[in-house]
């Protein structure tokens, strides 16, 4: 018998997060990123970009502590730990984070906000330390995906969640995706008409959308890419929690 529930996705920076992580901890090299690792986004992508990052503050003495100490401290998005929580105890739906930060960083934010237990499943590039040095791996290589960077494409681990979750027999009959960024329309793309796609306002992600709606995206193929989830803009996390009510309340009548 399949169990059916909803199933809400986050992403993490600028949407859970007020701040991007990976600048955060960035600022601690003291005077700047030297032009050599700033080279490394253009050249290898962000994942290699953070590596070099990384690998100078263990040169600089930066340890663990003092990184960690960086992210445990970054705020929330105005109403965001209320949303999780809520989400999770009051309505029947799984949470899940799909992000391009690392595993380490949004694992410890969740485990000091007290938010660790409200969220099944954390996607994002894997990050350890050894020998004092935080280590950081791309999620994947893609490269079928335009509207994704090469390392992680948020709308493949989405569809392989759904389809690995219905193995399970889980069958999500509504998804909900928050998020901001550029990398947060590949997986709104997936959605059906059926799901609904929370675009932050005043970010990149809600210019895409507006654009799919006029029907001025294409693939590399130059086929025309349309949203056709329901779509709300949000500012803070109380505005989702909002919509979401009226969502339940519509549904259940």
């Amino acid at each position: 018998m399949l169990n059916m529930k909803g199933l809400t996705v986050f992403d993490f920076d600028h949407t859970i997060i007020q701040e991007n992580s990976d600048t955060a901890v960035a600022d601690l090299i003291k005077g700047g990123i030297p032009s050599h690792v700033k080279k490394l986004h253009k050249k290898d992508g962000w994942t290699a970009f953070m590596q070099g990052v990384f690998d100078i503050l263990h040169h600089n003495e930066v340890n663990k502590n003092d990184i960690s100490d960086v992210i445990t401290k970054l705020k929330p998005v105005e109403g965001m730990t209320n949303l999780i929580n809520d989400i999770s105890t009051h309505f029947n739906y799984d949470v899940i984070i799909i992000s391009d930060s690392n595993m380490y960083f949004i694992n410890i934010w969740l485990e000091n906000n007290g938010l660790k237990e409200y969220v099944l499943k954390v996607f994002s590039n894997p990050a350890v330390f050894s020998d004092g040095a935080l280590k950081i791996q791309m999620y994947h290589i893609q490269d079928y995906c335009d509207f994704s960077t090469k390392n992680l494409c948020k709308g493949q681990i989405l569809t392989d969640f759904l389809e690995m979750q219905k193995t399970n027999n889980i069958v999500y009959d509504k998804v909900m995706y928050i998020g901001d960024g550029s990398n947060d329309f590949c997986p709104i793309l997936k959605l059906t008409d059926c799901d609904y796609a929370f675009v932050r306002h005043g970010y990149k992600c809600i210019d895409l959308v507006n654009k799919a709606k006029k029907g001025e995206i294409h693939d590399r193929f130059g086929i025309s890419q349309s949203v056709k989830a329901n779509v709300f803009v949000w500012k803070t996390g109380y505005d989702i929690l909002k919509y979401m009510h009226q969502i339940e309340n519509q549904q259940s009548q």
